[in-house]
């Protein structure tokens, strides 16, 4: 209660500043899934890898937006602050103040960002916005390859007459394990013309020596380091892309992290980390057969994911209906499947590490500030030498407002 009524004040402090421009806006989201009989692997033990099994999983109901969102700017400076209370309580997911440094060359954003990092790392916070509802498999949390905020960020844009050039540098506390300074980039042109805007980007982060952000047991991982590392250095580079033509949007993405890591072998023995749901390959590969007698061992492994998402947008006297496609894939040989080892349910199922995810939906727009999302998904997976299928459907409901 103390922190949510510290927030409001903030709020009234900012909309009260004297001249200066502040919006407020927000949305809410409401959000049902019903998921397949899924893969899973129980009864390991420390030695034997658990069998493959299907899970019955009841259709779920969430609210994972309650958005509240205010931007206040005056002259050369600019504040944001972004509130979600979702979840019971109210977290500050975004607190920054912006400078100018040279007018919109280079200005100067300090405090709590989303990082820029390719399309969508800025962009999940607007659902009634954009096609679909599940982020890029890059952006889910259960398998972030960064951390998607960061704490400072220099950046910038240059008008080039029939295009634009953008550029930011981002570094912060992200998952250092003492005094490095990572590094993050984002790289981007955007190309107009009649009819069309075409935006090509590139994103990079060099992590320096790093360290979990998660205990083993648990949750995911905030970032690209896994709970059961004792230490890790990392690389990411990814190109992306997106074309705006009428009706018609095309986004495509390719991204790897190359990773050398240092496994934890009393993290992996340890009575917090869970055995039953690993395989015997995973046994054999973490600690050479035998759980209980782990030692510290070398992880070099590469991660890579790519997705391709289209739609095309048709208005009649009833609204904008948007149906859309998407294709995800994911590679990761080092996941488990326990989100709470630092795994997700996907590509820690897989033999080699990989799945495939197939997207149809539509969105219906009756009014700008109402999207109503409905898509089903198709996993695809080889599981003990078998390929394995199973399908969800979701629908979102979202409305955002605005008062200025």
């Amino acid at each position: 209660m103390k922190r949510m009524f510290s927030s409001f004040l903030l709020l009234g402090l900012l909309s009260g500043a004297a001249n200066a421009n502040t919006s407020i806006y927000g949305f809410i989201e409401g959000y049902v899934e019903k998921v397949e009989s899924s893969p899973g692997i129980s009864g390991g033990t420390d030695t034997t890898g658990g069998t493959f099994t299907r899970n019955e999983n009841a259709h779920e109901f969430q609210t994972p937006n309650v958005r509240l969102m205010v931007k206040n700017s005056k002259k050369n400076y600019s504040s944001f602050l972004n509130l979600n209370a979702s979840s019971g309580n109210v977290e500050t997911t975004n607190a920054w103040f912006e400078g100018k440094v040279a007018s919109n060359l280079f200005k100067i954003r300090i405090g709590k960002m989303y990082r820029k990092f390719g399309l969508y790392n800025e962009r999940l916070d607007a659902v009634p916005t954009y096609i679909g509802i599940e982020a890029p498999e890059l952006f889910d949390t259960d398998h972030l390859l960064v951390t998607r905020t960061t704490n400072l960020m220099f950046h910038g844009e240059k008008d080039l007459g029939d295009g634009t050039f953008y550029y930011a540098l981002t570094t912060g506390n992200d998952e250092r394990a003492g005094s490095e300074i990572p590094l993050g980039g984002d790289l981007r042109y955007t190309m107009y013309g009649d009819d069309i805007e075409w935006t090509f980007g590139s994103s990079f982060y060099i992590s320096g020596k790093a360290t979990p952000t998660q205990d083993v047991g648990a949750a995911s991982p905030d970032g690209g380091v896994v709970n059961y590392m004792k230490e890790d250095r990392f690389e990411v580079l990814g190109f992306y892309t997106e074309l705006k033509r009428k009706a018609l949007i095309f986004q495509a993405a390719y991204y790897q992290a190359d990773h050398n890591a240092v496994r934890d072998g009393s993290k992996l023995s340890g009575d917090s980390f869970d055995t039953a749901s690993l395989t015997q390959s995973q046994i054999n590969r973490l600690c050479n057969g035998n759980m209980d007698t782990c030692t510290d061992s070398e992880a070099n492994y590469k991660i890579k994911t790519w997705y391709i998402r289209t739609g095309y947008s048709f208005f009649t006297k009833m609204g904008e209906f948007v149906p859309y496609i998407q294709w995800d894939y994911y590679e990761n040989p080092e996941a488990l499947a326990n989100k709470k080892n630092g795994g997700d349910n996907e590509a820690g199922l897989a033999d080699d590490g990989k799945f495939n995810k197939q997207t149809v939906g539509m969105v219906y727009r009756p009014d700008p500030t109402i999207a109503i999302k409905i898509d089903a998904s198709n996993h695809s997976q080889d599981i003990n030498g078998e390929s394995v299928n199973y399908a969800e459907v979701r629908g979102s409901f979202s409305y955002m407002w605005t008062f200025k």
